[in-house]
């Protein structure tokens, strides 16, 4: 009987309401996190080596691999937040909203274990040319991820 019942469930639907689901705006757009991400990428990596060209210019080759490594680490550790979004959730607002923290989990664990090391392995750290392009990288990160949908022209 139960079987029947999801049978004709399974075809019933409301006149005038196609697709729930459906969101409005989505199509437009078309976009993707992995082109969000690599438009955030781009912008990350060209910041970063406008940092390191300007710490070697102006400072020493120390201060410019500092920079690098710290602009580095906010990529590497964007690409792993990338990373645990791709898993499949179904997609309540709850499902989505704790597949983002757990994103955003990973990607601060990454870029503080990979800080650590860095810390810990170059002898010839700047440590505020890495926190500076660090700081870089991560802004540039939120402003791309923030423009990318806004296509007016």
């Amino acid at each position: 009987m139960t079987d029947g019942i999801n049978d004709n469930a399974r075809y019933s639907e409301t006149p005038g309401m196609e697709k729930v689901n459906k969101i409005s705006g989505m199509d437009e757009t078309k976009t993707t996190i992995n082109q969000a991400f690599n438009k955030a990428a781009h912008w990350q990596i060209i910041v970063t080596l406008v940092f390191c060209v300007v710490y070697l210019l102006f400072s020493s080759v120390n201060a410019a691999i500092s920079t690098f490594l710290g602009g580095a680490a906010a990529l590497i550790g964007g690409y792993a937040g990338v990373l645990m979004t791709r898993r499949r959730v179904d997609q309540s607002a709850g499902s989505v909203l704790v597949a983002l923290l757990k994103a955003e989990l990973a990607k601060i664990m990454v870029i503080c274990l990979l800080l650590l090391m860095i810390f810990k392995l170059y002898n010839g750290l700047v440590p505020l040319a890495l926190i500076g392009g660090l700081a870089a990288s991560v802004l540039v990160s939120g402003a791309g991820l923030g423009a990318v949908g806004n296509n007016k022209k």
